[in-house]
């Protein structure tokens, strides 16, 4: 199964030609004959495996967001840049949750109805970057760290959301 996954970590050749899809190989079955490995206990899922979903993840969060940056006009770019999103926030309770998933839900937040997202470029562009950083930390003051970078981008989006309201 984790070969079968592994086939589905393309990463794009160019910005331009970038084109994701939502990955369902992690909750779906993938009817492939590489995915019966005998050396592979059935169901099982290893903490790599996880780590390398949460990576490829990420790196598409980010390559995405580039394409934005790259082409703003392009609208799919854009739906690229929020069907990552989409699937890392979905995930990040199976990441660990804690910074990750409130980041990523403040980001959705932001995002969401937003038709120009160059608008909030400098907003998005803290939310991916705090997301990464994520997976390069660990322990107490990590996490103390996490908490205030997420208290304070949460903050700013709901106030400009409430900006937006007004």
């Amino acid at each position: 199964m984790v070969k079968s996954f592994f086939k589905f970590l393309k990463k794009p050749k160019s910005g331009k030609e970038l084109l994701t899809e939502l990955d369902v190989s992690r909750v779906v079955a993938v009817d492939d004959a590489e995915a019966s490995d005998p050396s592979e206990p059935e169901g099982e899922v290893q903490l790599a495996d996880i780590e390398a979903w949460k990576q490829n993840d990420l790196d598409l969060l980010q390559s995405t967001w580039q394409a934005c940056c790259d082409n703003p006009e392009c609208e799919v770019s854009a739906s690229e840049f929020r069907n990552a999103l989409h699937n890392l926030h979905g995930a990040s309770g199976a990441y660990g949750g804690g910074a990750l998933t409130r980041l990523s839900g403040s980001l959705h937040i932001l995002v969401s109805g937003v038709e120009d997202l160059q608008d909030d470029a400098a907003l998005i562009n803290l939310h991916v970057q705090a997301c990464r950083a994520t997976a390069m930390t660990s322990g107490d003051a990590a996490e103390d760290v996490a908490d205030a970078v997420c208290e304070a981008l949460e903050k700013q989006v709901n106030e400009r959301i409430r900006v937006e309201e007004s």
